[in-house]
């Protein structure tokens, strides 16, 4: 056998030449109203942003920018928003009035699944600037000062007298100052101290985007939207499609925004707040018109056709009604290859409330197994266990990896679900009696699961489970001794290949 040497002696490989192209970056914005708001209030809640240009759409380097605005802030109401972007409910994403993609709890996906499942240290960090606002300790204000937590301020340390010191005179910025740092040496003795530098980042993610109004009452978001045509590796050719595409965010009744505080910092206020401003910063690649001819015969030797591939997603529902009973929640989805399925279990009651995190919060509910049935078929043959000492889950770690195995491998440690992790009770899998997770602390309180369903995971093959071919019907499976003394909402989400058919005539079509 010849030796070779290695690549970083083969000074004879030079990198080609790429084809003439221009990257630009062009701002598009939604039709219609300029103010939204949440569903039932007095703006639209519907967000729709057209999407066309002669040009390819680089979608992993393109996002989603607005404002999140208190609308309530001078009657001195708190908003601290939860992860990611809890107030959409839904994303929606078509071609000339076809349905590409339908994405429905796309907030409690994100936030309560994906984020938190994938993110590492650095995304985490990333997250307290693309979505920041005025600082840890704001966020803690009306938290604390409902809480009467000890060491803490008390209800006496209100909104009121926050903002009583911020006049413009000289006295009242130094007044501002010194309750501010008082503030926060009561913040840092009562629930960060003891813990991680890093709880304290996942701590501010939720806590200091909070908007204590009188000038303060926006923050600015800048995130990346999830879904199978916004995060495939290829460009998005618009140039090739009649209508391009466009983009329709439905948001989520007011109190989905996260814990909202009434006039004079107290907790169980209701949320009153807009979406303003706007607009999807596109990165766009302009390319010689010769090499779009070569496309079109591309096309036309391939069939008419271009292929796209991604994962989307498909949201089903259900509820247990009553502690320690078993559950059966269908998942009535007709698709070609099933990648994996995730699920979570939220108390009823903190879906409305405006006292806790209710998008990304999710409990255990006294959980001892669950496993899934396609047909006559259970995924995995045997149950995935979590045993529990009474009340608190001493194996997590076995329902953590197979949760793992959706997003990686069972070593990969370049991400992970550091957001999980806690030194106290809450965090990933809590203990079965906790009823709400109000999410005040520094620990978080999510328990994502799923199981990954891929013959060949991370190939651009349709190796997943098949429903749609033999209509089989398909159902999640749990089994409880003892749990939550309340209803629970049950969501789960199939994460399936999606193929998208750019055609000839400059339609779109997709199947999934």
């Amino acid at each position: 056998m010849e030796r070779q040497a290695p690549r970083q002696l083969l000074y004879e490989n030079q990198l080609p030449l790429a084809i003439e192209s221009k990257s630009t970056r062009r701002l598009f914005f939604p039709e219609g109203g300029s103010t939204y708001g949440p569903s039932g209030g007095a703006n639209p809640n519907i967000i729709r942003i057209p999407i066309n240009a002669d040009s390819l759409l680089d979608v992993q380097h393109s996002y989603l920018s607005f404002n999140l605005v208190n609308a309530k802030n001078a009657d001195a109401n708190t908003i601290s928003p939860d992860i990611g972007v809890p107030f959409i409910r839904r994303l929606r994403i078509e071609s000339a009035g076809t349905t590409l993609e339908d994405i429905d709890a796309y907030g409690k996906l994100y936030g309560g699944v994906l984020f938190p499942t994938q993110a590492s240290a650095g995304a985490i960090s990333d997250a307290t600037i693309t979505t920041a606002g005025i600082g840890e300790v704001a966020g803690t204000l009306s938290a604390l000062a409902a809480a009467g937590a000890t060491g803490g301020p008390t209800a006496a340390w209100d909104f009121a007298n926050f903002a009583a010191a911020d006049d413009n005179n000289a006295g009242g910025v130094a007044a501002r100052l010194a309750l501010y740092t008082s503030l926060k040496a009561a913040v840092d003795a009562r629930t960060i101290t003891g813990t991680s530098g890093l709880n304290k980042v996942i701590h501010n993610i939720r806590a200091n985007t909070e908007l204590i109004g009188n000038g303060a009452n926006t923050v600015r978001y800048n995130v990346p939207l999830v879904s199978a045509l916004l995060n495939m590796e290829k460009y998005l050719p618009l140039v090739m499609m009649n209508a391009g595409i466009t983009l329709e965010l439905e948001l989520d009744v007011a109190n989905s925004v996260g814990i909202t505080g009434a006039a004079g910092g107290g907790a169980g206020g209701v949320a009153e707040w807009q979406i303003t401003d706007v607009r999807y910063v596109a990165h766009l690649i302009d390319l010689q018109r010769d090499f779009y001819d070569k496309m079109r015969m591309v096309m036309e030797g391939s069939g008419g056709v271009l292929q796209l591939t991604g994962s989307t997603f498909r949201h089903y529902s259900g509820q247990s009604s009553v502690a320690g009973a078993d559950a059966i929640i269908n998942l009535p989805a007709r698709v070609k290859s099933i990648q994996s399925v995730f699920f979570t279990q939220t108390p009823a009651a903190d879906l409305a409330s405006s006292a806790v995190y209710g998008v990304s919060n999710s409990v255990s509910n006294g959980l001892d197994s669950f496993q899934f049935r396609v047909g006559s078929v259970v995924y995995p043959p045997t149950a995935i266990q979590l045993t529990r000492a009474g009340d608190n889950y001493i194996n997590k770690g076995e329902a953590y990896q197979e949760l793992r195995k959706a997003f990686g491998t069972c070593g990969d440690y370049t991400e992970g679900g550091v957001m999980l992790a806690s030194s106290g009770n809450q965090g990933f899998l809590p203990p079965a009696t906790i009823v709400a997770c109000s999410g005040q602390g520094v620990q978080p309180c999510m328990s994502p699961l799923g199981l990954d369903f891929q013959s060949f995971p991370k190939t651009a093959l349709e190796s997943g489970v098949n429903t749609a071919d033999r209509s089989l019907n398909m159902s999640l499976e749990l089994k409880r001794t003892g749990g939550v003394n309340a209803a629970c909402v049950i969501d789960a989400w199939i994460m399936a290949d999606a193929i998208f058919y750019v055609n000839l005539d400059g339609s779109v079509s997709v199947s999934v």
